[in-house]
């Protein structure tokens, strides 16, 4: 049986996009680096987040019922490195951020993004040391449709739980 390490050693390998998760209402909500996001519905169009339950964000996102996946640009690794850390790493990560409000739930958004989705959520499902965060896709945008977006494997940020 494979142990613990040599399972996340090979979960590591598995390829994601890396996002940067936006809720709350203006400066004062929060935003962190996501990875695991996936489309899981499309008629309605739906989208899951996977968020740590320790993670200072899960409240806000049950409060607000809403969240906005900003995407990242495969050359603007400081942008997702500005919000990427533990899951406790604390509040007030939009305090000095350029954002305005999402056209759809009013979530902050990241000015300078390649696009993004604003999403309403619409159901929550407990997975192990996680809960899915499925929203609704209210609003989208893309700047590029050619631009190459930053992925784990691009950048070297991955998340293995």
């Amino acid at each position: 049986m494979a142990s613990e390490k040599d399972i996340k050693k090979v979960l590591r390998k598995l390829e994601y996009g890396v996002y940067v998760v936006s809720m709350g209402k203006g400066n004062d909500g929060n935003a962190f680096t996501a990875s695991w996001v996936a489309q899981v519905g499309s008629e309605p169009p739906l989208v899951m987040i996977s968020v740590n339950n320790k993670h200072q964000s899960v409240p806000i996102l049950k409060k607000n019922g809403a969240f906005v996946i900003n995407f990242v640009g495969r050359d603007h690794e400081s942008i997702a490195k500005k919000y990427y850390g533990p899951a406790e790493s604390g509040y007030g990560k939009l305090k000095t951020a350029d954002i305005e409000d999402s056209p759809a739930t009013g979530t902050p958004l990241l000015k300078g993004m390649e696009g993004y989705l604003d999403c309403k959520i619409v159901d929550t499902v407990s997975a192990g040391n996680h809960t899915l965060f499925i929203g609704e896709v209210k609003a989208a945008f893309i700047e590029d449709v050619d631009a190459v977006l930053m992925t784990s494997y691009n950048s070297k940020l991955r998340y293995s739980g």
